[in-house]
């Protein structure tokens, strides 16, 4: 497995975890309280980790498409 190939699944891979991470914070917001302070933090940064690992994740799928396709021949 080339070393480009370990890159990209590592980086998938703590994509999935980070917006795991996101989920949870969300989850326990509404466990807490959406109301209090301590929940309104919890939404707001679970919110926040989720969008990053999105564009995070996307990102990187768009580039593994892009070296994919200049790498791959070209169709005739």
């Amino acid at each position: 497995m080339p070393n480009e190939n370990r890159y990209m699944t590592f980086g998938l891979v703590l994509c999935l975890l980070g917006m795991g991470v996101g989920i949870g914070l969300v989850i326990a917001s509404f466990i807490v309280g959406v109301g209090s302070s301590m929940g309104a933090a919890l939404s707001s940064s679970g919110t926040i980790t989720i969008i990053a690992f999105v564009v995070l994740a996307s990102c990187s799928m768009s580039l593994r498409a892009a070296r994919s396709r200049s790498v791959g021949t070209s169709d005739r």
